[in-house]
């Protein structure tokens, strides 16, 4: 699964072993660690324990389990410092009793992708193709940015085209400012992969896609809202937390081109819902299932994906007439999906 030299692979499954036993709290590390020096230094020692770990051969459970025990002491120390304030000293008892009770899980993101698979497949049913993960590393941050300002120093992508027999998701690491914000964003990204794109019926792939990326990144938003504590009940409130503040960062980057194509996909969604709850009268909740609902079935009609973006582009407030009377059609279940973009499209009869 690891793709990168085998120290680095080492290092990254050490922290991660940590961040899955501790996924109750880590997200609240990772808040009190801007404020609190302990907490700061805790994961300076993470940071420090991990490289010690790595620098000895071994399989991925033996690096697991030394990596626990290696925390189990780093914890241990931190609880005996006189000067760590109660509030750290509640976090670190937590941590604590959570290593001690768990087994070393040594493939997380794996398991995290058989979780979100499991959803992604009951959505698109025949049309779902098998997944398979890599995880490799980058030598920089993926939107070359400050860690301190943008944590998330992880993306993932998918080797195009898939085929009939599976797709390949790739999760890029910029290992060395890997921490408990950027694990906790990692459902999100293979959540997009798994909606946008494992499915995807089209002959290409754009980065700035204003369906694949922006229309369809929002349904994965709104299903991963829907999966989390489905995945993880403990990860779950984290993981949501987390997916939102990554889709700031990346919402913020508002001049590039992916960066434009992801926000007229979300305003286009927003405009759906608007149509939704004006003209059927459909609650905020019903609404967003539609427009979820539209876009999955958009995402596996064989037309060219040019013709996909065509319609997002005709998405705004009002919509076009013709356009809102094929809508209708499609809501009330008298036109096919299919027969819904070629008629939006192209007007067709």
């Amino acid at each position: 699964m690891f793709e990168m030299p085998p120290q680095k692979g080492r290092d990254l499954l050490a922290r991660v072993v940590v961040f899955h036993a501790t996924r109750r709290t880590i997200g609240r590390v990772w808040e009190l660690s801007e404020q609190e020096p302990a907490v700061r230094k805790l994961l300076l020692d993470l940071e420090l324990s991990a490289r010690e770990v790595a620098a000895h051969d071994g399989d991925a459970a033996a690096v697991a389990a030394r990596m626990l025990q290696a925390w189990c002491a780093v914890l241990g120390t931190a609880l005996e410092s006189p000067v760590v304030p109660p509030v750290a000293r509640r976090l670190f008892e937590d941590m604590l009793a959570a290593v001690r009770d768990r087994a070393a899980h040594h493939d997380p993101f794996t398991s995290m992708l058989e979780k979100v698979e499991r959803q992604a497949r009951a959505l698109y049913g025949d049309a779902w193709r098998p997944t398979a993960l890599s995880v490799l590393h980058c030598r920089s941050h993926p939107r070359r940015a400050n860690p301190a300002h943008d944590p998330y120093a992880v993306t993932a992508t998918i080797v195009w085209p898939p085929t009939e027999k599976g797709a390949h998701i790739e999760l890029h690491v910029y290992c060395e400012a890997f921490g408990p914000a950027a694990y906790a964003a990692v459902p999100m990204l293979l959540t997009h992969e798994c909606v946008c794109h494992v499915a995807a019926r089209q002959a290409e792939a754009k980065a700035d896609s204003a369906f694949a990326e922006g229309l369809l990144d929002w349904a994965a938003y709104y299903f991963l809202d829907a999966w989390a504590v489905k995945l993880d009940p403990e990860f779950g409130p984290t993981v949501r937390k987390h997916a939102q503040q990554l889709k700031t960062v990346l919402m913020s980057d508002a001049l590039s081109t992916e960066g434009l194509a992801r926000r007229v996909g979300h305003d286009a969604a927003g405009y759906l819902q608007a149509w939704f709850e004006d003209q059927l009268l459909l609650s905020p909740e019903e609404s967003r299932v539609r427009v979820a609902q539209l876009a999955i079935e958009l995402n596996t009609v064989d037309r060219p994906l040019a013709a996909k973006d065509n319609l997002v582009s005709r998405l705004g407030w009002p919509l076009p007439p013709d356009l809102d009377e094929a809508l209708h059609s499609w809501a009330d279940g008298e036109m096919s999906t299919e027969k819904f973009l070629d008629v939006a499209v192209c007007g067709a009869p």
